[in-house]
């Protein structure tokens, strides 16, 4: 991936049209969104607006178990007057910082900020293209990076984003130099997000290892790479009290090797739903074969499939068995492929009059598949906030 000048709004008039619209729609998302987390936490059982939420609150309010940093968040919003309101906001912020974020990634490569807005947008709304008969329902069955059901996700993904955002800035320059201050905001922020929830750093630290590896053969100097390696240690720590914590003697709950598994649980054709989760992506994949030799869409594809091999290899037992905690890692991967597929898109889309006909129509039918991705996103979203379920059996 490289810089691109494009594509870009010239005209004064059409930037500012363009801000209002963008504006006018995160005020639109983040009130309804206030609406639907308030509704979540009213949940005491049934299918309407149903959530994990409840039961994550209930673990530290009234059990006092702090597996998660949102526990302590959500312990600090019980001493404000209306705790449920400020639990809403806190949610609400993290959903658009993942799509401002997400945005800022796009931005390190388009320079056209109201453009990569919406596309981060488009990215944050995305499902899976749902195919009756495939899975259980649109979400059970279907990994996706778009979830909002479950509060340390959520809390997690806008933190992975800046990780990344941050990995990426360091890795671009790492040839060069290694800047202290930068390192150590790295840090601090992969390992919050590592406390929020591990997945992230299950799928990020092989990726990071694997390029540590090559720039080596590559003669960055080893110092250099080392001091950018242990960047992750306070990370694995993190990790070790959480493992002691979920899978500790008295929980009575492990993780086995159980290939399958997991991704067969809630869907008769798991290739399928995969394949449908990833659709609009690996139809940029096959247009654009040469994307692999960035490191940025690269890295994105690694923590894709390590996800991918995290979800199929692995299962947990005892009451977290049904839960599919592996499929997190995968899930949030989704994101920056897509993130990578819609950059090499909007670059091909520029240059549409200029291509054969065989790639135009090949652009069409991958742009369609990202529409059809965003339709099933909104719609799945807007059945949300209406009271259906999640799970959304079908």
């Amino acid at each position: 991936m490289t810089t691109d000048q494009t594509p870009q709004l010239h005209n004064g008039k059409d930037i500012f049209a363009a801000r209002i619209a963008l504006i006018a729609l995160t005020i639109l998302y983040a009130a309804s969104l206030v609406f639907l987390f308030i509704k979540q936490m009213q949940w005491t059982g049934g299918a309407v607006y149903e959530s994990d939420l409840p039961a994550h609150i209930s673990m530290v309010i009234d059990d006092g178990w702090y597996y998660s940093l949102t526990a302590l968040i959500y312990r600090l919003c019980y001493f404000l007057p209306w705790p449920q309101v400020a639990i809403a906001i806190v949610l609400t912020a993290s959903q658009i910082a993942s799509i401002v974020i997400g945005a800022k990634l796009l931005g390190l490569f388009l320079q056209a900020p109201e453009v990569c807005y919406a596309l981060s947008m488009v990215a944050n709304f995305v499902m899976p293209c749902y195919l009756r008969g495939v899975a259980d329902g649109r979400y059970i069955g279907m990994q996706s990076a778009s979830i909002w059901h479950n509060s340390t996700y959520i809390v997690m993904k806008w933190l992975a984003l800046l990780s990344l955002y941050l990995y990426v800035q360091l890795e671009l320059r790492i040839r060069e130099e290694l800047p202290v201050r930068r390192l150590v905001l790295f840090t601090v922020i992969l390992t919050v997000t590592t406390a929020v929830k591990p997945s992230f750093l299950l799928i990020f630290a092989p990726m990071m290892l694997i390029f540590l590896i090559t720039d080596l053969v590559q003669k960055v100097p080893f110092a250099r790479l080392f001091c950018f390696g242990c960047a992750v240690l306070p990370s694995l720590l993190v990790i070790l009290l959480q493992n002691a914590v979920l899978f500790g003697d008295s929980t009575g709950n492990s993780w086995v090797i159980a290939p399958g598994q997991v991704l067969s649980q809630h869907s008769a054709h798991p290739l399928i739903s995969v394949i449908l989760s990833l659709l609009f992506p690996l139809v940029m994949l096959e247009l654009n074969p040469q994307m692999f030799r960035s490191k940025v869409s690269l890295g994105a594809w690694l923590m894709a499939l390590i996800g991918f091999l995290q979800l199929f290899l692995f299962s947990e037992t005892g009451n977290r068995s049904l839960d599919g905690n592996f499929t997190w890692g995968f899930g949030f991967a989704i994101l920056p492929i897509f993130l990578v597929g819609i950059y090499y898109l909007v670059t091909e889309l520029r240059r549409f009059a200029e291509v054969a006909l065989m790639r135009r129509i090949a652009l069409l039918l991958a742009g369609a598949a990202l529409l059809w991705h965003l339709y099933c996103g909104v719609y799945f979203y807007v059945q949300l906030v209406r009271g259906v379920s999640y799970f959304m059996w079908t």
